[in-house]
């Protein structure tokens, strides 16, 4: 995750005793002190009598240990920063609770707890707006902190008065909002903004009503697979910068992050719907586990027959299977879970108010059963409905005859922290299965991804759909799922404000004599499936030739190579621009498909300025037509859901100045590409 300062690209480790921090340049530039009129933050919290011990120890913490600048002269620069200051009444109430004592000298804090305190609480926004009470959401705020990590919001009412009150990280309350200076805006807080710096399955076992998950992560041994945090070899040895041929020389990420998100039964849940002997806690540890467990072993292998194993740490164990099912290989943010940008009708700009049905797929962590689940607005996983799509008709992709509710993911754990070191975990209100219903029913239909929902790394560390338009450049290794060459240029722009036809608005762009392998997601089921890929339509994007197989040492090239440079008009391609004549419309996709290409989905459209509603679908674009993507059928074969199937693209062309847009992939079922009913435009 990058944090960007005023002329400093700081690099910051996870704050513990021993930590050290790294940075290209470690000094507040002096130039940038003191040169602008009004209050500073800095200047409000020294001058302010509430919040002077707070801008003390600001003083005491230093850019990193190369450094001799401190916390509070960058407060004192430009910059937008949001920052959680805690009073002073707050400050000696955690300093005496940690010390255990009364009214602890605070000019003694130790240098690791100063850190720990003002790293926390302190955001920086780089180029966007300081965030004001008026842009919290209920989860994730989307910058992290000066620590890299998530600070979260939720609402409550005050026990005593009532009133709306706002938490910051579950028990910091803002009492004091909104002071707006120069350099960004501080919102007072009557608590220290504090972290949890156990990994994942470690918070799970400390909190008090998920004693019967944390005991199966631990059964099942995915607690220890989930002790993973940063890629160290990447801190050691990455380059800070490459450079693209049309892009120049961009940095690199400064950290590759390692992350979880895990959907968690609580106590209760196992009670009501399994009903497993309520479990007896002493000293904060399970003292009935054995007898939990066995009531759970039976309603495992009713649920998973064919996992016939007795080793609970085994993924043909039945147990095991079930645990797999509810956990993720990427830290997600409460408000990522399913993204919203770019679907018709959505305003990013308001993005309260949603408008058609989005949804995501994600594979879980087990690798020999690989998994999907699809989890849908609403945050319900594995929901099932029907949806109303018929443009001719004046339908817009509605829902209608609802299932299959699917289990809803909770907005939060009735105040207990689910913000870990290296993820998070959400509580649900059912219990999640892989029934018989998920692959055959839930998942039997076009299954749709945005490439960055299919690269972990992309979400553990903040890049998708972050709110600047910088482009990042990713060197080789940064994903484990995707390989690529060092003659590989692999850049990423969320393209937050900009208006372009991509699906979700986001573009992934190699350039440079590319060659890419990447492991795509699973089918749900054994049957025939077709894989397509968006092409773009433009001349500076080249030609490539696609590979597919399981070996991805010797993969088998697909037909010729796709010129992706084609015009869409042209006959060999056949598009013609829709009209109110929705027959016409039907008989050009068909006329498409047997050319072995498809428009783009009608689902997401063409983004406005200033971020206001959408209304141009992507699929019949006129405000871009020269940009159109299309999408290229790649191939149509057998394939099942254990299967891991790679694809190849390689660049034919000489020239490392041409481009390959990864955009997004479907896998579509031959019941719905072959139906007796055409397949829906969405």
């Amino acid at each position: 995750m990058r944090l960007t300062f005023k002329k400093s690209i700081l690099m910051l480790a996870l704050l513990a005793a021993g930590t050290s921090f790294y940075s290209c340049k470690d000094e507040v530039d002096e130039s940038d002190l003191y040169t602008f009129q009004g209050s500073t933050i800095a200047n409000y919290l020294e001058e302010s009598e509430n919040y002077t011990d707070y801008a003390y120890i600001c003083s005491k913490v230093r850019l990193s240990k190369k450094s001799e600048s401190n916390i509070a002269q960058l407060l004192s620069t430009r910059g937008n920063y949001t920052v959680f200051a805690p009073t002073n009444e707050a400050l000696q109430a955690y300093l005496d609770s940690i010390y255990v004592t009364t009214n602890y000298d605070i000019t003694q804090i130790p240098d690791s707890t100063a850190e720990y305190i003002v790293r926390n609480s302190i955001i920086d926004n780089g180029n966007n707006e300081a965030y004001l009470t008026t842009d919290f959401l209920v989860g994730a705020l989307e910058q992290t902190n000066m620590n890299d990590r998530y600070i979260t919001i939720s609402y409550a009412n005050d026990s005593t008065t009532s009133k709306a009150i706002t938490l910051v990280n579950e028990h910091s309350r803002i009492i004091n909002p909104d002071v707006e200076v120069t350099n960004g805006v501080i919102h007072g807080v009557d608590g220290v903004v504090q972290m949890s710096n156990a990994y994942l399955p470690d918070l799970i076992e400390q909190t008090p009503n998920l004693k019967v998950f944390s005991m199966l992560l631990q059964q099942t041994g995915w607690n220890k697979k989930m002790e993973l945090y940063r890629d160290e070899d990447y801190e050691q040895n990455h380059p800070e910068t490459l450079t693209s041929s049309d892009f120049g020389t961009l940095k690199c990420p400064e950290h590759r992050y390692i992350g979880f998100t895990a959907f968690v039964e609580t106590d209760s849940i196992f009670m009501e719907k399994w009903g497993i002997p309520e479990p007896v806690v002493a000293n904060g540890i399970l003292q009935n586990g054995d007898e939990i467990l066995e009531v759970i072993r039976q309603k495992c292998a009713e649920a998973y027959p064919d996992a016939t194993g007795t080793d609970l740490k085994q993924e043909d164990n039945a147990v095991n299977q079930f645990v797999s099912y509810h956990l993720l290989p990427e830290r997600l943010t409460l408000d990522k879970i399913v993204c919203h940008h770019a679907e018709m009708g959505f305003a990013y700009n308001n993005p309260t108010q949603l408008s058609i049905d989005c949804f995501e797929y994600y594979e879980t962590l087990c690798k020999i059963h690989r998994r999907l689940m699809k989890i849908t607005e609403g945050k319900r996983i594995n929901r099932h409905c029907k949806y109303k799509t018929d443009i001719a008709a004046g339908d817009f992709y509605e829902e209608y005859d609802i299932d299959r509710p699917g289990i809803l993911i909770e907005e939060s754990n009735h105040n207990y922290v689910n913000n870990a070191l290296n993820g998070f975990y959400y509580t649900i209100d059912d219990i999640l299965l892989y029934d018989n219903d998920v692959p055959n029913l839930v998942l039997n239909e076009r299954l749709r991804w945005d490439m960055s929902s299919l690269l972990p790394e992309m979400m553990t560390n903040g890049y998708r759909l972050c709110a600047n338009n910088d482009w990042h450049i990713f060197p080789p290794g940064y994903f484990e799922y995707m390989d690529f060459g060092k003659e590989s240029k692999y850049r990423y722009q969320s393209y937050w404000s900009s208006t372009v036809d991509n699906y979700q608005g986001d573009e992934h762009n190699i350039n440079g004599q590319y060659d890419i392998v990447f492991r795509l997601p699973p089918v749900p089921y054994y049957g025939t499936w077709e894989l397509r890929i968006a092409k773009p339509t433009y001349p500076t994007f080249g030609m490539a030739q696609i590979y597919l197989g399981q070996n991805r040492d010797n993969l088998q090239p697909i037909g010729l190579p796709v010129d992706l440079r084609l015009n869409y008009t042209l006959p060999v391609i056949g598009y013609e621009t829709d009209t109110e004549d929705w027959d016409a419309n039907y008989a050009n996709d068909r006329v498409m498909r047997l050319h072995g290409y498809m428009k783009a989905p009608y689902h997401d459209g063409i983004k406005k300025s200033g971020g206001t509603a959408i209304t141009e679908s992507m699929r019949c674009t006129r405000t871009y037509a020269g940009y159109e993507r299309i999408r290229r059928i790649v191939t149509q074969g057998t394939f099942g859901p254990d299967e891991v199937w790679y694809i190849r693209i390689k660049s034919v062309l000489e020239s490392t100045a041409t481009m390959f847009l990864w955009d997004y992939l479907e896998w579509c079922p031959k019941h719905i590409y072959a139906g007796t009913e055409m397949e829906d435009i969405w």
